[in-house]
């Protein structure tokens, strides 16, 4: 999935991983926006596929299941020595992610609690 088809924005904080396409394109107008003003070709720059999970605020889904994933492409700023790549995000923002793409890797498939 691109993106949620509800979104939650909350005004006092920023969600990067949002954003709005035209039809056809590969990156968000805060994308392209963000690399004509840094000058970066948005034919030739290298892009990753960028994936994170679903929050519940944005979706609902049973609970003895992983959360649904989100993708989108993003172009990639940098590399860090740490291994992990800073991106442009949705937004606009650049924000680290870790190599393989994950905003933040998920956690192991939740384990059946009962009451």
């Amino acid at each position: 999935m691109r993106q949620p088809d509800r979104i939650q924005i909350t005004p006092s904080a920023s969600q990067p991983w949002y954003g709005w396409c035209d039809e056809g394109q590969r990156f968000t107008r805060a994308q392209l926006h963000g690399m004509k003003h840094r000058g970066i070709d948005p034919e030739t720059v290298e892009a990753i596929t960028v994936k994170r999970s679903a929050t519940s605020r944005e979706m609902w889904w049973p609970t003895n299941q992983a959360a649904p994933v989100f993708e989108f492409d993003c172009p990639v700023m940098s590399r860090r020595r740490d291994g992990r790549l800073n991106i442009m995000a949705p937004s606009g923002e650049i924000k680290p992610v870790e190599a393989d793409g994950w905003v933040k890797r998920p956690k192991a498939r939740p384990a059946w609690k009962g009451f």
